[in-house]
């Protein structure tokens, strides 16, 4: 006779992530004067070399690049930055701030790499521009201007599909791709699971500190978030402070250990705000295409709230619905 599970596994105690650090270029450009960084398709730097660091007040591997421009100036690089993950190389001066405090400008050359990203190599700019640096300039700048449609198209294809605060998927792009994978599921008699994340205690930091330390928080949490599922997962933003994760192939067993993962990635280090340093644990819910009592898509999602539900009502942290037997 076959044994019942237990309707939820319970994890009170988050375990530890080994976060992935790229070495990429760093044995290379170690002892270079010019500044060497690579930057993710999410802006975050993948990896950069000891001249970037030492020149770039607050740089290190995982800040958003963005985070380093001044906020006059970053429309336009991010424009820069999309041109060049979209097989451009481009010239852009970029203001910085060094570790001193003074402002700077660093001039880059951006190209694009493979997965997605963007390689960029600079040198602070000091004195005047010679003639020749003064046209290639300039031809820089009417390529762009050439370039302009496309990048107009580009965005409006690409802004509507994402969450503006933490840069992952909204929850209309999430479901539409849910719904093409719980298709394949069902034509192939394969599994996925659906993780309701919640972050607590973000009401009161907002009534107390303000909404942007309450961004700042969902900003990271979706960064250490983003760097723990797999890279074909898909994350989004649901509604207010939850996140949506559908992890595609994954039975209960690996629902579990995707959910301590999540768990420990986020509650490894407290995320600094403007007011201070803020511990952060997460509520998640769960359930599979096999849990009990998922029949439909809708199931699925009745199902993973109802476990959110129960996480939230509990001591513990994490639950999710078991398989029914299959």
């Amino acid at each position: 006779m076959m044994q019942t599970a237990p309707r939820a596994f319970c994890h009170p105690y988050p375990l530890g992530n080994a976060m992935f650090q790229a070495d990429l270029f760093q044995s290379i450009f170690r002892d270079a004067s010019d500044l060497f960084v690579i930057v993710r398709p999410d802006r975050t730097v993948q990896t950069a070399n000891p001249a970037f660091r030492r020149t770039i007040f607050g740089a290190q591997d995982g800040i958003d690049f963005m985070d380093l421009v001044p906020m006059k100036a970053r429309d336009r690089v991010l424009g820069e930055l999309v041109r060049a993950a979209g097989g451009e190389e481009v010239l852009v001066e970029v203001p910085h701030t060094d570790p001193d405090g003074r402002a700077h400008i660093v001039e880059y050359r951006f190209f694009p790499v493979e997965g997605g990203m963007v390689a960029g190599v600079g040198r602070p700019r000091g004195g005047r521009l010679t003639d020749k640096e003064a046209l290639d300039r300039v031809r820089a700048e009417l390529k762009s201007q050439t370039r302009m449609l496309d990048e107009i198209q580009l965005e409006l294809t690409q802004v509507p599909f994402i969450d503006p605060v933490t840069g992952v998927w909204n929850r209309i792009q999430v479901f539409e791709r849910l719904t093409s994978e719980w298709s394949r599921c069902e034509r192939f008699s394969s599994s996925l699971a659906l993780l309701l994340v919640d972050v607590p205690g973000l009401d009161d930091l907002r009534s107390n500190q303000g909404a942007a330390a309450a961004d700042t928080i969902l900003k990271n949490v979706a960064r250490r978030l983003k760097a723990t599922v797999r890279d074909h997962d898909i994350l989004g933003r649901s509604t207010g402070d939850q996140f949506i994760i559908v992890a595609v192939h994954a039975d209960f067993e690996g629902a579990m250990s995707l959910s301590r993962r999540l768990q420990g990635s986020v509650a490894v280090d407290p995320i600094a705000i403007e007011q201070g340093e803020v511990p952060i644990t997460l509520h998640i819910g769960g359930a599979t295409s096999r849990s009990e009592g998922v029949e439909i898509l809708e199931d699925l999602f009745r199902v993973a709230e109802d476990a959110l539900q129960d996480a939230r009502a509990t001591e513990h942290l994490m639950k999710v619905a078991t398989e029914a037997g299959v």
